[in-house]
């Protein structure tokens, strides 16, 4: 595998940094009126993904946080997150859990694809093209503040 260019190696320290695409993208020297752009495009590149994970790991070796402790304390976030009823906050802390175990592998940063599994999962969730099952009902004419049909004189 080649090695990343100078600018795409700082983009991957920056996002690990910053968690954030577009944020990162700027640190790293893309133009400021691209960044969100860059970041996006940067971010589905396979190699950049995988640096990503490397250093991510690296980092918390690094720090000496192993999976045990990690799992550890989204335990105590999950456990917080039922007492206070933030249910999905306490399935996202279950989901990291497997993430982390290797129960699960993460999901890819498609769109298409998650449309199409929520669909399959929930089958009443959505129709396949995205559409709404239902049409909101006209509230009149917005733009003049009334509702379609009343008297602009107020008679």
């Amino acid at each position: 595998m080649t090695p990343l260019r100078a600018r795409q190696e700082r983009f991957c320290r920056w996002f690990v940094e910053l968690a954030n695409g577009a944020a990162a993208a700027r640190a790293a020297g893309y133009a400021p009126k691209g960044s969100k752009v860059a970041g996006y495009r940067l971010l589905r590149h396979p190699r950049i993904a995988a640096r990503i994970a490397e250093i991510e790991t690296e980092t918390a070796r690094l720090h000496s946080r192993s999976s045990e402790v990690l799992v550890g304390k989204l335990e105590n976030v999950y456990r917080r997150a039922v007492v206070d009823h933030q249910f999905h906050a306490a399935a996202r802390a279950v989901d990291l859990q497997a993430r982390i175990r290797g129960f699960t592998a993460p999901r890819a940063l498609s769109a298409d694809t998650d449309a199409d599994t929520e669909a399959e999962t929930w089958p009443g969730a959505r129709p396949a093209n995205g559409a709404r099952r239902f049409r909101v009902p006209p509230r009149g004419d917005l733009r003049r503040g009334r509702r379609a049909g009343s008297d602009p004189c107020g008679s």
